[in-house]
């Protein structure tokens, strides 16, 4: 696919990678991610029993990056001609971090074509914590590149995955975290603080699975509790783990994921 800018408001077929076969599943990742580094050993789990696309936002992975910032209408529209690109006609979307307010948009702009939804660590508009995470995020891009990656380490990681971490592999991860970051990440943080899908989630009609992580500091349980009290008939569950929940809890999120996809 063509490294070349798209006009902003023209959805574009956008990079994706598959695996597995079977009934299939789209992943949607965040903001400061791509589809090779947000997912962690998840896709491999569900590849035994689906048909996994791994989409690349706009700036991320080998999708382009358009001129202007990005937008959830165009985003949610890319990801329905991306799945028909792929030859996906019916299929199940999963939105983690700032993709679960993707998912819900391409859910209610293509409601044919959603068979389940899945939110991860998701929210439907940021609160005033999640806007300062954001926002000084966003100023650190521009700080030395350690110091990004410890902030992102610490927001990112649970307790629990840190604690096994020595201040050498804290510091290995730190510059490794800073330099996988893709080149869209300051428009994602840009289209993370202008989302607003809270008067959508009562639209939906599709199961829905809402996935919190008990120990996010980033975005906190609360958001998925929200999303789940706003969607008619959706479970709310969580796993034990931070933000990163599909690279520290992979099985527990697959589980949960396999209970929506094969109910």
């Amino acid at each position: 696919m063509p490294d070349v800018a798209v006009p902003a408001e023209r959805p574009a077929v956008l990079h994706y990678a598959e695996h597995g076969q079977g009934t299939p599943v789209v992943l949607v990742h965040g903001a400061g991610g791509s589809g090779a580094t947000s997912w962690g050993s998840l896709p491999e789990h569900l590849a035994s029993h689906h048909r996994v696309l791994l989409v690349d936002n706009p700036g991320s992975g080998g999708s382009a990056l358009p001129e202007g910032p990005l937008q959830l209408d165009t985003l949610a529209d890319s990801i329905a001609l991306t799945a028909a690109q792929a030859g996906l006609e019916r299929y199940a979307v999963v939105g983690y971090s700032m993709g679960s307010a993707i998912a819900v948009r391409h859910a209610v702009r293509h409601p044919g074509e959603v068979t389940a939804l899945a939110l991860l660590t998701g929210f439907a508009r940021p609160d005033t914590r999640l806007r300062l995470a954001l926002h000084n995020w966003q100023q650190l891009m521009d700080a030395e590149p350690a110091l990004l990656g410890r902030y992102l380490l610490q927001l990112s990681c649970g307790p629990a995955a840190l604690d096994q971490l020595d201040t050498a592999d804290l510091d290995r991860l730190a510059r490794e975290t800073a330099a996988a970051l893709p080149p869209g990440t300051r428009q994602h943080i840009d289209l993370a603080l202008r989302i607003d899908v809270r008067a959508e989630l009562r639209e939906l009609s599709v199961p829905t699975l809402v996935i919190a992580a008990a120990n996010d500091i980033l975005v906190t349980p609360d958001h998925s509790a929200a999303l789940a009290q706003g969607i008619t008939g959706a479970r709310l569950t969580q796993v034990m783990s931070g933000h990163d929940a599909p690279t520290e809890q992979p099985m527990a999120v697959s589980n949960h994921l396999r209970s929506l996809l094969n109910g």
